[in-house]
């Protein structure tokens, strides 16, 4: 069965399926991201006639705290349900990750022969500090993280806080006070997003699927040269990697310029495969 959040989740960012033609898209979002930040990417692709259906991982679609207890085995399994739903609809299907979603589907480009190609948009190589390396052990005896302390995330955090209440008054000083809360994250779930990407370095060089990359400059969730790393890695013959030098992690989305040639790069993609014949 599909996820089912245990706690209050706005409609924007539960999952959501747009049905429309027989080529379909899956959609999958990243470490304490929702279907919020793909939404209107995948409403453009519908309107192409292309089908889109996006999951939401299980402890997401909430504040980070409530990722407490899920962990990698829980957003693979959810991914595998996911792509089972929309092979029900689709015959030839293409993978979109973000972030630590692109290792998730990554894993099913290696499971399912019906993957026709992978999109990754700020795609997951290794956590965006080596410390979390030490969270093998710490998460044992220190249960939680707060970004909000570290100058260099506490504009990572504040963005994932505004996709949750976007009305959200960042100058009131009692939003103030709250925020290092409302920001912490258990640390077993970040070790649990510290083995997706181990996972997906073992799998970057298996993929043979055709793969789009695309990557902002200015991705304070990514290590410069991480994305490079992972294209050249890459087994597929056909890759391409495009950078964007003013975007950051989120370059899907409409606040960030480039959204636009992304979109379209995407349907082109989806739209210029050549489907296999039927069966005789």
């Amino acid at each position: 069965m599909p996820f089912t959040p245990d706690c209050f989740v706005t409609e924007e960012r539960r999952a959501y399926s747009l049905r429309r033609g027989p080529v379909g898209v899956l959609m999958l979002h990243g470490f304490m991201g929702s279907p919020t930040s793909s939404r209107p990417m995948a409403e453009f692709l519908a309107q192409q006639g292309i089908t889109v259906h996006c999951p939401l991982l299980p402890g997401h679609g909430e504040l980070p705290e409530k990722m407490q207890g899920t962990g990698s085995r829980e957003w693979i399994a959810e991914a595998e349900e996911a792509f089972e739903q929309i092979q029900e609809w689709c015959d030839d299907i293409f993978l979109v990750g973000h972030s630590m979603g692109t290792v998730l589907a990554a894993h099913l480009a290696m499971q399912k022969p019906n993957v026709r190609g992978l999109v990754m948009l700020a795609p997951l190589y290794r956590p965006p500090s080596r410390a979390i390396s030490l969270l093998r052990v710490g998460r044992y005896v220190m249960p939680w993280f707060y970004p909000w302390r570290f100058k260099k995330l506490r504009r990572l955090a504040q963005e994932r806080v505004l996709d949750l209440y976007p009305d959200l008054d960042l100058e009131d000083p009692k939003v103030q006070a709250w925020l290092p809360q409302a920001t912490r994250v258990p640390t077993c779930a970040i070790d649990e997003m510290r083995k997706m990407a181990d996972l997906g370095r073992d799998l970057w060089p298996l993929l043979k699927v055709p793969v789009l990359i695309f990557q902002g400059a200015r991705d304070i969730a990514v290590t410069p040269g991480n994305t490079e790393e992972i294209y050249r890695l890459l087994g597929s013959e056909q890759k391409e990697l495009h950078t964007f030098p003013r975007a950051g992690h989120e370059l899907m989305r409409p606040f960030e310029p480039v959204h636009a040639e992304v979109w379209s790069r995407i349907r082109d993609f989806v739209c210029h495969f050549e489907p296999h014949p039927a069966a005789s």
